[in-house]
């Protein structure tokens, strides 16, 4: 255990009495507030020290240990604390200030007084931005020394490479000029702020107090338009470099996979705000990740279910130059594929082509979220047992990949209603009650459907050109012997929520009964 008891045990810098204020969880450890902020997850935080599990509070914050800030401030005024920066937190830029020094205001008015000091606070936490800032620079200028390194020693072995390798040290160069001069450039801004530090704490009259907290908004406004390394560009041409070698490949494949690995797990750990806010070296191991397969995904490999429960991973299609994509979820530790939506995929998404994912005939499931005034969306996921024309058409409406989609269609009719052999009827896409719904595939009453009169069997509704992809599912079973006949063309059957048609089947009207989501499961189902 680290003897500095002034300092997080995660981040290993000081507390203060701004930022980095000590909180304490119900296990008895204490951390500064930007780490509990960062180990929170889905309103749970597991205390890096003895691994147990707490539920964040209603006000969103564990509280402030008053004790422990006493004690720092005690150890300072005694000389106690440890001023000297610990081993790897050494930087360039001067020591940080953390308190703020004696004012010679006392002539000002209280309220110009608490200006002063909360504007104080603000040039403080900028300082130790750009001493953060100046050690991520530091280390990304070491990364891109590293890269050249490595680009030199391919252009002496692949001669081949020669020209690649000197735009991309071209690249490197000029990518180091600009860390440099950045690096000169955060220096500067740091004095002209520790400079503003020291004007607001002497300005005697109320003119000057306002005059200069002006100039120092002006200052953290410039601080904010800074701008952000590292150069996509100069990263993808030295990643392109390096692929378009065997050799090369070969010896940088698991520096790359581990790269990748650890980004996605830490992304999957990490809220969005911050992994908007991730470092260089976090960005860099992002840009450098190997590309996600379809047989990856499938597997559900431990990159992969990270990926996916980060958000990232998404299925996407592109039709007449026009791209869509479809969310992919992990539900009960199965692959969800949405339907696709009409919008391109977001930056940083990890991107498989639709068809490479989606099952191309049954055996399959998919599922249908029913949802009427009153009631939230329940799902009814439905198996397709065998290999049919109208089972593959029900694939394609449930994902969109024909244009066609079952998402937002409403169920219009109940058949039988109240007698054995009831049903429900849906799947007009053209015009929701009944009238529309024209087939995607040729050929539909091909294949091996069966009979059934089995409440949740799902059958073909019309042999009628214009009504082929409407479908019905049976609510209640038929009565083996009497006058209601078995239903043929069955291709599937309902394998859950099946309660859930059934209740629809007692709303009224019917026609509020509206399917507002739908798609196709990815992973092999277990036995039901």
């Amino acid at each position: 255990m680290d003897e500095n008891v002034e300092d997080c045990l995660v981040c290993l810098i000081s507390f203060d009495d701004t930022l980095r204020r000590p909180r304490t969880l119900p296990c008895g450890h204490t951390f500064c507030t930007p780490c509990i902020n960062e180990l929170e997850e889905q309103g749970v935080i597991i205390c890096p020290t003895c691994r147990v599990s707490h539920a964040l509070p209603e006000a969103g914050q564990f509280p402030i240990s008053y004790i422990t800030e006493g004690l720092i401030r005690k150890m300072r005024g005694a000389g106690l604390a440890c001023v000297a920066p610990k081993p790897g937190k050494q930087r360039t830029a001067p020591a940080a200030v953390t308190q703020p020094a004696p004012r010679a205001t006392a002539g000002l008015s209280k309220k110009t007084r608490s200006l002063l000091q909360e504007e104080e606070m603000k040039v403080l936490a900028a300082i130790r931005s750009c001493q953060e800032e100046q050690s991520q620079l530091a280390d990304y200028l070491t990364t891109l020394g590293g890269w050249c390194g490595r680009q030199q020693q391919l252009q002496d072995e692949l001669q081949t490479l020669v020209d690649q390798s000197k735009g991309a040290l071209k690249a490197i160069s000029s990518e180091e000029s600009c860390v440099k001069g950045r690096q000169e450039e955060v220096r500067q801004r740091e004095e002209a702020l520790h400079a503003m530090l020291q004007e607001l704490r002497t300005p005697s009259t109320r003119q000057e107090a306002y005059e200069v907290i002006e100039d120092a908004d002006h200052l953290l406004e410039e601080e904010e338009r800074a701008a952000v390394f590292p150069d996509v560009h100069v990263v993808t041409t030295v990643a392109r470099v390096a692929e378009s070698s065997h050799a090369a490949a070969a010896a940088t494949q698991t520096a790359l996979e581990s790269a990748g690995t650890a980004a996605a797990a830490g992304e999957s750990s990490l809220p969005a705000a911050t992994a908007a806010a991730s470092s260089i070296a976090d960005r860099l191991a992002s840009l450098l990740a190997p590309p996600l397969t379809a047989e990856e995904l499938l597997r559900l490999t431990q990159r992969a279910r990270g990926l996916v429960e980060a958000g990232r991973v998404l299925a996407v299609q592109d039709v007449e130059g026009q791209s869509r994509h479809a969310r992919i979820s992990l539900e009960s530790c199965q692959l969800h594929l949405y339907s696709l939506q009409a919008t391109p995929p977001p930056p940083h998404a990890l991107t498989l082509q639709m068809g490479k994912v989606v099952p191309a005939a049954p055996p399959c499931e998919v599922f249908l979220d029913l949802a009427w005034p009153g009631s939230a969306a329940r799902r009814v996921v439905v198996s397709l047992p065998q290999d049919t024309s109208s089972g593959r058409q029900f694939v394609l409406l449930c994902s969109g990949q024909w244009g066609a989609c079952y998402a937002n269609t409403k169920l219009f009719s109940v058949g039988r209603e109240g007698e054995p052999g009831e049903w429900v009827e849906g799947g007009d896409y053209e015009t929701n009650d009944g009238e529309g719904g024209a087939p995607v595939l040729p050929n539909l009453y091909y294949g091996d459907y069966w009979y059934s009169g089995k409440a949740g069997a799902v059958w073909q509704q019309w042999r009628d050109s214009a009504r082929d992809t409407q479908f019905g599912i049976i609510t209640r079973n038929c009565k083996p012997g009497g006058s209601y006949g078995l239903y043929v063309d069955v291709f599937g059957e309902v394998v859950r929520g099946l309660k859930v048609v059934q209740e629809a089947a007692q709303h009224r009207p019917i026609t509020e009964v509206t399917v507002v989501q739908c798609g196709v499961l990815l992973t092999t189902p277990p036995p039901h």
